[in-house]
């Protein structure tokens, strides 16, 4: 009986076209600058856009405090105890109107706010 190494039973396996030429090691030396210089690139803009992230996730959180303070302030006007402003004539009315174009304006910044979130995150993607 004939036996067989290991090397010409992997050899007899493979099948000539199932090699894929590489290329030569000049060409290889060439690319990988470009390529490593591409990945510094594309992670400088990446962490840029974490930076932005961040920066409009803490305003988008602020903006959606206020807006909440604004509507509480508003629904318990009735109620709120204002000292000598009191004697000031419509001045629930007046505030109360003042915080209804407040939560209107926040309501506009927020949803700008979620727009530019979103834009951000479609370029992460």
């Amino acid at each position: 009986m004939e036996t067989l190494d290991a090397t010409s039973s992997a050899s007899n396996l493979q099948s000539p076209s199932s090699k894929t030429p590489q290329p030569p090691p000049s060409v290889i030396r060439l690319w990988r600058p470009a390529a490593q210089r591409n990945l510094r690139n594309q992670w400088s803009k990446l962490a840029s856009y974490r930076q932005q992230w961040t920066s409009t996730a803490s305003k988008g959180r602020s903006h959606a405090t206020d807006l909440v303070n604004s509507y509480l302030s508003q629904r318990y006007m009735p109620a709120m105890e204002l000292g000598v402003l009191s004697d000031m004539p419509n001045i629930r009315k007046k505030a109360c109107m003042k915080l209804l174009k407040q939560q209107v304006l926040l309501h506009y910044v927020f949803a700008f706010v979620c727009m530019i979130l979103n834009f951000l995150v479609s370029m992460l993607l």
